[in-house]
């Protein structure tokens, strides 16, 4: 009995100690930056450590991150040089898109070019439908083999990340299945392009924008819709250190992930100049040749913005006042 006892004193002491640890790493957190981000990750791309993490297995909405998913499903199952052809389904797909159309036929290399930069919601369903048949099958079979490949706490009903009924994902699976898809050749090259020409001398453009701001950007993927907010997953090298980092339920989503990308290479040893706010800038037109050119905005006075931050044992930042949104009917529900 006072065995028992010794026992339970000891770990409720040792318990203690872990909670005001975990409180003195949130304030020290606390006081160097805020995300408005539901919840990230910051991993060591080469060891799989979890470096800082803010509620890291949260269920949440992946969005169209959930696409590295199906990138990595795809090519387990097809050559990048199967054809396939477009079903009327995978053509009625909402936005994004790239408007292809039934009967169209299409190589999986094209089709993944068109998933991982211009998030293309209709060659997933596409892809899709050539794995497994339909995508409820689709879905249904990534599921099982992203949880084989350690993504424990994902479930998936969709191929491109539409909103769907019992789907979603966690910082820490979406930044380990990340890791593992950098790992193929193919799809590290694909997600890492800034640009891609497919059939019909159609131009697809990278939505991850860090490719034309910083060196430090290798790949990424972005993600949004209303019900989600904005989610990214990409990695980040400077010499010999690289990192990823995976975000969910973000409100200013370029804002926030300067400062994860400063303290990850802080965290590695490696630390880095502030990174300027150029995402915001970016500025993409078509030219009369069809091909894009890439402007910078010029700046303009705007207020800082403060930046939430906590730790892998940290309990949330307290919730700022939220500013009005403005409302922007041009923009779709994905990214």
């Amino acid at each position: 009995m006072r065995l028992r006892r010794r026992f339970g004193l000891a770990f409720l002491g040792l318990l203690a100690i872990w909670l005001m640890t975990a409180v003195a790493v949130a304030a020290q957190a606390d006081d160097d930056f805020e995300v408005s981000a539901r919840s990230f990750v910051i991993l060591d791309a080469k060891t799989g450590k979890v470096l800082l993490a803010l509620n890291p297995q949260l269920f949440l909405p992946p969005a169209s991150t959930l696409k590295v998913m199906t990138a990595m499903s795809v090519a387990q199952h097809l050559k990048m040089d199967d054809k396939v052809q477009v079903s009327p389904y995978a053509a009625s797909a909402p936005p994004s898109k790239i408007h292809i159309k039934p009967g169209e036929v299409y190589t999986v290399r094209e089709l993944l070019y068109a998933l991982l930069l211009s998030s293309a919601n209709d060659a997933a369903r596409a892809l899709a439908e050539q794995v497994s048949g339909s995508e409820d099958a689709f879905a249904h079979q990534m599921t099982q083999e992203v949880r084989q490949w350690g993504a424990y706490r994902t479930t998936l009903a969709t191929a491109n990340g539409l909103p769907a009924d019992n789907q979603f994902s966690t910082t820490e699976d979406l930044a380990r299945m990340f890791k593992r898809a950098m790992e193929n050749p193919e799809l590290a090259k694909i997600m890492s392009t800034k640009f891609y020409t497919i059939q019909g001398d159609r131009e697809l453009r990278n939505h991850n924008r860090f490719l034309w701001t910083t060196p430090l950007a290798v790949a990424g993927k972005t993600g949004y819709t209303r019900a989600s907010k904005h989610t990214y997953v990409g990695m980040f090298q400077k010499d010999d250190q690289a990192i990823i980092i995976a975000m969910m339920g973000s409100k200013k989503k370029w804002a926030d992930l300067r400062p994860l990308i400063e303290k990850g290479f802080e965290l590695q040893g490696a630390p880095i100049a502030t990174l300027p706010p150029a995402e915001e800038k970016l500025w993409f037109a078509k030219r009369h040749t069809g091909k894009t050119a890439v402007y910078a905005r010029k700046s303009k006075k705007r207020r800082s913005a403060k930046v939430m931050m906590g730790s892998a044992g940290s309990i949330p930042a307290k919730k700022k006042a939220t500013l009005k949104r403005k409302t922007n009917r041009g923009k779709a529900d994905q990214e």
